[in-house]
């Protein structure tokens, strides 16, 4: 909420030059989809997947953008506290001591701009299509990352 108010957008409502990035995929995931109104499919949420409690907001008519990280997150000197203790300090605790905010520049390739499929190529090894320059090349061979570098499922082949 204080990232989307540091951008002069209202809450709750999507915003079509607004891009968003996470670097978590923790509940703050969910927080952040909702009151932004940005999703992946409409490509306005990318997930950066650092495990970093943070989130840039990036205007694409402006080329204004905003990261905002957890100043909590990033205390090594964190005393002990109830969940209960720590919503109290968390409700009345500024949005500014809450935060740390950086203004960011943003370098967005063509083909991770929202809209339709920009560009595809087909697999060399698997023959699947990739989208969006989402390849990488071998021996100047198309790859789809997953046969380039593993992946996180296993073909099982069927018993016959």
């Amino acid at each position: 909420m204080y990232g989307m108010e540091l951008m002069g957008m209202e809450l709750n409502k999507r915003h079509k030059n607004l891009i968003v990035f996470l670097e978590i995929d923790r509940c703050m995931a969910d927080a952040v989809q909702a009151v932004t109104k940005c999703t992946m499919g409409k490509r306005s949420l990318k997930q950066m997947y650092y495990g970093k409690f943070a989130v840039t907001f990036y205007n694409m008519d402006t080329g204004e953008a905003i990261r905002v990280s957890d100043a909590d997150a990033n205390r090594k000197d964190k005393e002990k506290e109830t969940k209960e203790e720590m919503r109290k300090r968390f409700r009345e605790t500024p949005a500014e001591e809450l935060f740390n905010v950086e203004r960011v520049k943003v370098n967005l390739p063509n083909p991770q701009l929202p809209g339709a499929m920009h560009t595809s190529v087909f697999c060399s090894v698997c023959g699947e299509k990739v989208g969006d320059e989402r390849h990488v090349l071998r021996g100047g061979k198309p790859l789809c990352r997953s046969c380039a570098e593993g992946s996180y499922y296993e073909v099982i082949e069927d018993e016959e």
